[in-house]
């Protein structure tokens, strides 16, 4: 090999007063070093292997509870981490903000009211940044409908029967930037590239539905979104593609961008089919949502649904109501599990909230590097752009993820974090790990947090050795030209290794 790969050598006791014993320590000593020898040689069998003739990958492990290395290969190069980006985004926001932190959206009101039930003000939605807002991808978390109705029904509370002012977003938490630097534009306008908002609503997305052609490459004809989403117009290049070949739709649009062009194709055979769009305004689509919810209760508003980005003087007296998300080791076992980039993102922004009092990228990711720093990790050759990984920019090494990983294990929160990562061959589990490692020692060991973008595919996380002992880990492999599932294979391979050792 062109490269080394580093392992750590096992030291033989010594003990001259028990040879028996000493003899016995030998030999377990030395069917370490053969084990630690297969974990090298799977390495090195994968670096020379055709599947990865042109990419850069990493790998790195190490002993979680002494950070002694086990394994690194290239582990100091800097490479794309896509998703796994969310490891140390989650694993920082539990540090800051508290596994029971709940973020809270309140709706307040200014003005009077009337004996006769008018309100001569505006009525207000303060975001605080909670993403599960309307969303029912979080246990505790009342879903859209439902959180309108509660909404409505503290209104009508409160007495108020008609609103002559307007429904007004406070998004004063949060900066304005909500798409971060160096995001494809093939993914904005997408769901997965939803942007972040002091007040996001229903995961800051809608469902768009075609009507296929009869023929493979005839126009898909736009059916309706779900929800409505005022003012979006689009320009449909839509095309039928083969039955059963899925969703290879895209929607390019920008933030607060009202027209959308799409492009791409949607599988013919189906009545309808449904893509996911990234709501271009969330806060004004929140205001407008509940404005419509309100009047088809039969209360009035005259006003109109606005955004302001300027801290309102809103009064304690003044609050009609408060909605608190579920508890952030719930949100971060989704955010890690499902992979949500809006999630990952909102908590950027939180824990910057939290420790600077800004609501943005920049001192989010300040923020991270500083608590990186605090935990005693070296952060040669780390450089991110966002708190999800979807950035091509972003810059890890499997050291930095590994190291991190370990220092993890000595916070209160680790429990909640170790849990928050899918759990290798388990069907039940929710994640992108479901069959990864059946038949081996990895299935229903490995904790495994995914990441992939194109060119880019990821997996750290943990594993246990036969004794039981914790292992951190982290495999990265940038610019492949084979097949994901071949890469997938290649990972797979080396942490059933690793699961092997004594």
């Amino acid at each position: 090999m062109h490269k080394t790969i580093s392992y750590i050598n096992q030291t033989l006791p010594r003990n001259a007063g028990i040879p028996v014993l000493f003899l016995l320590c030998c030999v377990l000593a030395n069917a370490f070093v053969y084990a630690k020898d297969d974990v090298c040689s799977a390495v090195e069998k994968q670096v020379n292997s055709s599947a990865l003739k042109h990419a850069q990958w990493s790998v790195y492990a190490e002993y979680a509870d002494t950070g002694k290395e086990i394994i690194a290969y290239d582990s100091d190069k800097s490479l794309a981490p896509a998703s796994n980006l969310k490891v140390i985004t989650t694993g920082i926001a539990l540090i800051v903000l508290g596994e029971k932190f709940q973020f809270a959206t309140s709706l307040y009101y200014d003005g009077k009211i009337s004996d006769t039930g008018t309100l001569q003000g505006n009525l207000y939605i303060k975001g605080g940044g909670d993403p599960t807002l309307g969303s029912e991808k979080v246990k505790g978390s009342p879903g859209l409908d439902n959180l309108m109705q509660q909404w409505i029904n503290a209104v009508k509370k409160k007495g108020i029967l008609q609103i002559e002012g307007n429904i007004v977003a406070d998004v004063s938490l949060f900066d304005e930037q909500s798409v971060p630097d160096f995001w494809p534009w093939s993914d904005t306008g997408n769901y997965f590239a939803a942007g972040t908002s002091a007040l996001c609503l229903h995961d800051n997305l809608y469902y768009l539905y075609f009507k296929p052609g009869r023929r493979v490459g005839d126009k898909a004809e736009v059916i309706r979104t779900k929800p409505a989403v005022p003012d979006l117009v689009f320009v449909n290049h839509m095309r039928t593609g083969k039955p059963g070949s899925g969703d290879n739709g895209f929607i390019y649009c920008a933030p607060k961008q009202f027209t959308a062009t799409l492009r791409g194709t949607i599988p013919a055979g189906v009545k309808e089919f449904a893509i996911k769009g990234s709501i271009p305004d969330p806060p004004l689509f929140a205001a407008h949502y509940l404005m419509e919810s309100l009047v088809k209760e039969g209360i009035k508003v005259y006003g109109s649904a606005v955004v302001t980005h300027d801290r309102q003087e809103l009064h304690e007296e003044n609050r009609i109501f408060t909605t608190l998300s579920p508890v952030l080791s719930d949100i971060i076992t989704t955010t890690n599990k499902e992979s949500v980039n809006l999630y990952a993102e909102q908590l950027l922004k939180m824990i910057a909230v939290r420790e600077t009092g800004i609501g943005s990228i920049k001192d989010g990711v300040s923020t991270i590097e500083a608590v990186m720093k605090s935990l005693g990790i070296n952060m040669e050759g780390f450089s991110i752009f966002d708190g999800c990984g979807l950035s091509r920019n972003n810059l890890a090494t499997t050291r930095i993820m590994g190291t991190f990983l370990s220092a993890m294990t000595r916070e209160k929160c680790f429990d909640a974090f170790y849990h928050s990562l899918s759990l290798a061959g388990d069907a039940k589990d929710i994640g992108y790990v479901k069959q990864f490692g059946i038949g081996t020692p990895v299935a229903l060991n490995a904790r495994i947090k995914t990441g992939y973008i194109n060119g880019v595919r990821a997996h750290s996380g943990y594993i246990r050795l036969r004794s039981g002992k914790l292992v951190s880990f982290s495999l990265i492999c940038n610019n492949f030209s084979s097949p994901l599932s071949v890469i997938d294979k290649i990972h797979e391979s080396v942490l059933v290794q690793l699961a092997k050792l004594p």
